[in-house]
C-alpha cells in the first residue's frame, strides 16, 4: 500500500513539473524600453494578434531586467555591442528590432506556442501582416555603452 501510494506521489509531481515546464516553455519575452519606436510598434502588432498568448512584457530600465536581456543575449550569442530593442525571446530563437522581416519571424516562431486558453476568441495575425511604417527621423540610434541605454 505504501508503495502504491509512492508510485502515484511521484507521478503527481512529475506531472505538475512538466506542466510547470510548459508553461515557462510557452512564454515569450518582449524586452523593450522607452522611447523606443520599434519596441512601440513590436508592442502594438503582438498586442493586437497575440494577445491569447503567455507574453511577458520586460523593461529593460526596470528592476534587473537589463541582466535577464544580457542573459538572454549571450545565450543567443548576441554581442553587447550589437544588441538592440525590442529583443524578443521565443523559446531557442530571438528576434532583436521591428521591420517586416521580424514580423515574419514573429508569425512564423509563434506557431509553436499555444494561446493561453481564455473565452475570447484568437485573433489570427495575417499572413502579409505589415509593421507601422514611422516617418523619417533626424535621431540617432542610441549607443548599447551610454548610461541612457542600461537601467
Amino acid at each position: 500500500m505504501k508503495r502504491i501510494f509512492t508510485v502515484l506521489a511521484l507521478a503527481a509531481t512529475m506531472a505538475l513539473g512538466a506542466c510547470k515546464e510548459e508553461t515557462a516553455a510557452n512564454r515569450i519575452y518582449v524586452f523593450s524600453q522607452p522611447g523606443c519606436p520599434h519596441c512601440e510598434h513590436a508592442e502594438e502588432y503582438i498586442s493586437r494578434y497575440y494577445r491569447n498568448y503567455d507574453i511577458e512584457r520586460l523593461n529593460i530600465r526596470e528592476g534587473n531586467n537589463m541582466g535577464y536581456l544580457l542573459r538572454y543575449a549571450k545565450k543567443f550569442k548576441v554581442s553587447e555591442q550589437s544588441l538592440g530593442t525590442p529583443f524578443i525571446v521565443m523559446g531557442d530563437k530571438y528576434i532583436m528590432g521591428w521591420g517586416n522581416q521580424q514580423v515574419k519571424d514573429f508569425n512564423r516562431y509563434a506557431k509553436n506556442f499555444k494561446p493561453k486558453s481564455s473565452p475570447l476568441r484568437s485573433v489570427a495575425a495575417p499572413q502579409n501582416a505589415q509593421p507601422h511604417k514611422e516617418q523619417p527621423q533626424n535621431k540617432q540610434p542610441a549607443d548599447a555603452n551610454t548610461p541612457a541605454a542600461r537601467p
